[in-house]
């Protein structure tokens, strides 16, 4: 019966996100993950884990489903003549008034929770070895809303690959890494000083840090959907948050651990220049780069430091 809603939810989840446009939904999940990291760390866990795991991470804004589903339905308005551009994930496609582009983001909102809840989960439960065993050695949302982009360009038309250029170049790559480096510098520093400044207001917060600053990039996408030029960013706050906590946890050496969280960070940035560059540079459709490195990312930080 809890699967039966799970489901239900998922689709009305996903309809919601289509309705709305993927990125307000998206923003959506970073007001609940920010508001859940925050009861978590003053010790209010019952409404920490409704907040993140069931309404950031759950059925209703959980990336797999609202984003995902709002990506396939902008794509899908554009197959049918609606749009043109199918990559747009600002734009609500209610506005379209059409219901049967709203019903394609509820299909896809189910196909994210089965992906989630019937592959990714239990692939990592049944897995061998310290860091396979582990569900959260690999990002569930990173993983799944990349897949989940991939199938959208696939169904409804349109290249993989939409350009041969491989990584930006000039003041575009600069600015990239500049990005990279001092976004990365300012998560791991405030870390790495609450560590060493406040030891036991670190061990309160250190367990909720990397949500919360997910949730505070992805909230800050507002200005992005108001125009501004705003630089979607939580691909590289939340390996940097990722990296250092797990670091620090290891080897207890905040110096290294700040280190560690500009590289990785840095090295994410990266990442989603070449995603977005490769195959995300067209208007067929939307495949998130963030999402990508993410992906990429939190696995390769895992491995590094087993977050056991």
């Amino acid at each position: 019966m809890d699967v039966l809603f799970l489901i239900l939810a998922s689709f009305g989840g996903g309809v919601f996100a289509a309705s709305i446009g993927a990125l307000p939904a998206f923003i959506m999940t970073g007001v609940f993950a920010v508001t859940g990291a925050i009861a978590n760390m003053i010790g209010a866990p019952e409404a920490g884990g409704f907040l993140v795991g069931t309404m950031a991470f759950g059925p209703f804004f959980g990336p797999w489903v609202s984003f995902a589903g709002g990506v396939a339905a902008a794509a899908y308005a554009k197959k049918k003549g609606l749009s043109e551009n199918g990559a747009d994930i600002a734009t609500a496609c209610a506005s379209y008034a059409k219901a049967d582009v709203l019903l394609v983001g509820g299909v896809f909102g189910v196909i994210g929770i089965l992906l989630k809840t019937y592959f990714f989960d239990n692939f990592f439960a049944n897995a061998e070895g310290a860091v396979f065993a582990n569900p959260q050695c690999v990002s569930d949302a990173g993983m799944i809303v990349f897949i989940s982009g991939v199938v959208v360009r696939l169904v409804f038309g349109g290249k993989l690959k939409t350009s041969n250029k491989v990584i930006s170049s000039g003041d575009a790559l600069t600015t990239t890494l500049t990005i990279g480096v001092t976004y990365s510098l300012v998560v791991a520093a405030v870390a790495m000083y609450t560590a060493v400044a406040a030891p036991d207001i670190y061990d309160t917060i250190a367990g909720s840090y990397a949500v919360l600053i997910f949730g505070m990039a992805a909230v800050g996408l507002v200005f992005a959907e108001m125009g501004v030029a705003f630089t979607g960013c939580h691909h590289i706050v939340i390996i940097a948050a990722e990296a250092t906590v797990q670091s620090y946890a290891t080897t207890q050496n905040a110096v290294l651990a700040c280190v560690m969280g500009v590289v990785f960070g840095t090295i994410a940035a990266i990442l989603g220049d070449i995603e977005g560059n490769m195959i995300n540079c067209g208007t067929d459709s939307h495949i998130d780069n963030p999402a990508f490195a993410i992906f990429i990312m939190t696995f390769v930080v895992n491995i590094c430091f087993p977050n056991l």
